[in-house]
């Protein structure tokens, strides 16, 4: 007597995702064209289900096979280095036109005396760029954490027994 059923019957393990229920997620899948910025609702057997994020707030259902990609959410960063530099770029050239402009066109109280160009340029261009830094420090992004996928096994019964296969994604 054999407690191993005999036949083409398998069983596979269900996948499950290292995830609460409502996290923020981006899915990455074969069948996407473009990333799906989601909240993680449940795993239902070999299927991940996901409520969309954006204007559509559609649910989605993808098999675990065709997931290439998971990334979490760890909130919205602040302080950004792009945006900082851009600022400051904008800023620097702003106060550069503004420090000349100011040279040129105002007289000192001493009529003898002029201001200095390049003194006066360079200053505005630094105070500028500081101001624009810090503007630019305001705005955020959202950081992505990339979740390792759960690797697949599945155990499959036949005539001549049991059989285990693993598969492993690199």
């Amino acid at each position: 007597m054999s407690l191993i059923p005999q036949g083409e019957a398998g069983a596979q393990q269900a996948a499950s995702l290292p995830l609460a229920p409502g996290t923020r997620v981006r899915v990455t899948s074969a069948n996407l064209v473009a990333p799906l910025v989601a909240n993680f609702l449940q795993m239902r057997g070999d299927t991940a289900v996901f409520i969309e994020d954006a204007s559509g707030r559609g649910i989605w259902s993808l098999a675990m096979g065709d997931i290439t990609r998971i990334e979490r959410s760890d909130g919205e960063r602040k302080a950004n280095r792009p945006y900082m530099a851009r600022g400051a770029a904008v800023g620097g050239v702003g106060g550069l036109a503004v420090g000349l402009l100011i040279a040129s066109s105002v007289k000192p109280s001493d009529a003898t005396k002029k201001y200095s160009r390049g003194l006066s340029g360079g200053t505005g261009a630094v105070l500028g760029a500081l101001v624009g830094a810090a503007v630019g420090s305001r705005f955020g992004s959202e950081r992505w954490t990339t979740m390792s996928l759960p690797k697949r096994m599945s155990v499959l019964s036949d005539k001549h027994g049991l059989a285990l296969r693993l598969g492993f994604d690199f």
